[in-house]
């Protein structure tokens, strides 16, 4: 059983309080043969099939312009409080979903945090790119209650989402790559409500049936029959062809 611990982020630009936060500077030295511009050119695509929507300074559940409206599609992405300083950190490596440890954990109680559910809708308020992982910062579009000291609030939630990939992978990946990752957790609505109405049936190959629901979470190969496992469906092939879906 894999086991996941909470880890916490700070990700402010700037603090214009007079609040202290603790920031984790996670530095990585650039790859050989590569310069800066991969990266530029990742976060002009990822910015255009993600436009970013923007929060009033000092009113953080306020948005003053809207961008792009996704869909969460798989559980297990923590989130925090909008007015908080830190995010927790939820890591997404070969479509699994899971928090991130470190020793922070220890440190700071995220006793007010909650988890996305299937279906819950968020903006992404920025997107940063490392040199093995892409992360979404995340807010809700809803409103939730949340109880202070007797006293109950509206609020809206955000979240980390960090997208890890193999070493050397991200300098030389197409966006479209990147993006069908990203999708596979958190996708915009059309997206998601294209793909529900989509049909597998008898016969179809393995490439057709991808191009459909995406890459499996796992590959059962027992030679002439395979099995493509998803998180709700199981699709068998047998001689490269769609046999039965259950």
């Amino acid at each position: 059983m894999r086991h996941f611990h909470r880890s916490l982020l700070c990700i402010p630009k700037k603090v214009r309080s007079g609040a202290t936060a603790i920031t984790i500077l996670l530095a990585a030295a650039p790859l050989p043969g590569y310069g800066q511009a991969w990266k530029d050119s990742l976060q002009t695509g990822l910015e255009a099939a993600y436009p970013i929507s923007k929060r009033a300074m000092f009113s953080p559940d306020r948005i003053t312009r809207q961008g792009a409206v996704l869909v969460i599609r798989k559980d297990g992405v923590t989130a925090d409080l909008s007015t908080d300083l830190r995010y927790s950190v939820t890591k997404v490596h070969d479509g699994q979903v899971g928090e991130e440890g470190g020793a922070v954990s220890a440190i700071f109680s995220k006793d007010k945090s909650r988890s996305f559910k299937t279906g819950e809708r968020v903006y992404v308020i920025d997107i940063r790119i490392g040199d093995r992982d892409v992360m979404l910062l995340l807010l809700s579009v809803d409103m939730f209650d949340f109880t202070d000291k007797g006293e109950t609030k509206q609020t809206r939630y955000k979240a980390a989402l960090k997208f890890e990939f193999g070493e050397g992978y991200l300098p030389t990946a197409p966006v479209a790559d990147v993006r069908h990752a990203i999708d596979a957790v958190v996708a915009s609505e059309a997206d998601v409500a294209a793909a529900s109405t989509k049909t597998i049936a008898l016969g179809q190959t393995r490439t057709q049936v991808e191009e459909i629901l995406g890459k499996p979470e796992r590959i059962v190969d027992l030679g002439a029959k395979v099995m493509y496992v998803y998180k709700d469906m199981k699709v068998t092939f047998v001689d490269g062809k769609v046999t039965d879906v259950q």
